[in-house]
């Protein structure tokens, strides 16, 4: 069995203490119940959550070989992303969750270098119904799905 480097089990590490921090925060809040959902609830699934993941990449050896290092950084792709969440908040303020959801979709997706645009636009419109559905019809959300000029 393969030793886990350093690095990922500090990585883990450090995510299962925020993990640990958000919950023992959450408590403070109240958890209520299923019927009655608390503002606690939601952060302590988070913090277990994130956790959980903390123990597993601390916990698995590493796959495949060693990245190189010294590589450049992916720009293209760190672009796309941050564009993107400004975009959600832009067009999510203006215009509603539909199009900030696309966009921000759509515009993160093009910084896959392996991707291409219509496989980004099937993507977008594929989220843009579950956030539709999920958020607007099922939870109810505050941010209205389509906000007109």
């Amino acid at each position: 069995m393969k030793a886990v480097p350093v690095k990922r089990a500090a990585a883990g590490g450090l995510m299962l203490l925020f993990g640990l921090a958000v919950m023992l925060e959450a408590r403070t809040f109240g958890l209520g119940s299923l019927a009655r959902v608390g503002p606690g609830l939601f952060p302590m699934i988070v913090g277990s959550a994130l956790g959980l993941v903390g123990v597993l990449i601390a916990a698995t050896p590493e796959a495949g070989t060693e990245p190189e290092e010294g590589g450049r950084p992916d720009w293209r792709g760190w672009a796309c992303i941050v564009v993107g969440i400004l975009l959600f908040v832009l067009l999510g303020e203006h215009l509603g969750l539909g199009p900030a959801t696309f966009a921000c979709v759509f515009v993160s997706a093009l910084g896959d270098r392996q991707g291409n645009p219509r496989a980004a636009f099937l993507l977008a419109l594929a989220m843009t119904a579950v956030a539709g559905l999920v958020f607007t019809l099922a939870l109810k959300f505050q941010m209205p799905f389509w906000r007109g000029w």
